[in-house]
């Protein structure tokens, strides 16, 4: 079955078949390594199982931890504050697309059941009242 320099390829496609049945392996994976198909399989079935231990995790994981560091923060305080930066997000700002999103936004904000609770609540708070009596004693002759 095993020879030094070459796998059986009937062997190894019974271990292909074991390993996406998540059964034990006949060889050993150092030995099964040296196949090519095998390798193939094996990775995509570890990382179908191990989503975890894959490239894409650990690129996720590195920048979540990354954007947390002091360095990327400081990067980021500092670009903000720079012309380029300012222009950019000024000409973004002046732009229909995010007048239409922003417009968007603050109609379903305004339509929450938390913005309808907050008003309610502003509405019945001393400062409210103190504000709306001054303003309504300031503007007594227009609104009459």
């Amino acid at each position: 079955m095993i020879n030094k320099d070459k796998l059986c390829e009937a062997e190894v496609r019974k271990n292909i078949v074991l390993v996406e049945t998540g059964q034990p392996l006949t060889l050993s994976l150092s030995v099964l390594n040296r196949s090519c198909e095998f390798r193939k399989v094996w990775e995509e079935t570890y990382d179908k199982w191990h989503p975890e231990d894959s490239a894409e995790f650990c690129r996720k994981a590195y920048r979540k931890a990354y954007q947390k560091s002091d360095k990327y923060k400081a990067y980021q305080k500092a670009y903000q504050k720079s012309d380029k930066y300012k222009a950019y997000k000024k000409a973004y700002q002046k732009s229909d697309k995010y007048k239409a999103y922003k417009k968007a936004y603050q109609k379903a904000y305004q339509k929450s059941d938390k913005y309808k609770a907050y008003k309610k609540a502003y509405q019945k708070s001393d400062k409210y009242k103190a504000y709306q009596k001054a303003y309504y004693q300031k503007h007594k002759e227009e609104l009459a």
